[in-house]
């Protein structure tokens, strides 16, 4: 799960935008589960922890997120951006505590394949941005060092 929350869309995973047309059948199956292809505004190969995916970004109207499926057709995950304040109350205080008052951004609700949801910010700390994760219980599931700001 911390592999997913932490690392799905980070930078120094490799990416390379595609069409839709080019995409596999059984991604397209899995898709079609979350999004109409009208709903895909970008997709692009990419690595999530060893394994080869496609990465769609989706608008359902104002509802926007990331969805990673795997080239066999697997669910990955997905993630989105939300305000902190949407955050469960004690995932807010768990990264307010992490950040020791530091300005936080990048909030992120993210899924992964089994269907756990951890909430996300990124700060500085020691001078170098980091990514924390934590349940909806606070927990802290990971951090990463984060050396360029995702898209």
């Amino acid at each position: 799960m911390a592999g997913f929350a932490a690392s799905a869309w980070c930078a120094d995973e490799s990416e390379d935008a595609v069409s839709l047309a080019i995409v596999p059948p059984k991604v397209k199956a899995t898709l079609a589960k979350y999004a109409t292809e009208s709903e895909v505004k970008k997709v692009v190969k990419g690595d999530q922890d060893g394994t080869k995916v496609y990465e769609f970004d989706i608008e359902h109207g104002t509802h926007k997120f990331e969805l990673a499926i795997s080239k066999k057709g697997k669910y990955m995950g997905q993630e989105e951006d939300v305000e902190f304040s949407a955050f469960p109350a004690a995932a807010q205080k768990a990264l307010t505590a992490q950040s020791a008052g530091a300005k936080m951004s990048g909030f992120e609700k993210a899924t992964d394949k089994q269907g756990k949801v951890t909430y996300e910010a990124t700060f500085l700390k020691g001078g170098k941005p980091i990514e924390v994760a934590v349940d909806a219980d606070g927990k802290v599931i990971s951090t990463e060092n984060v050396t360029d700001e995702k898209d």
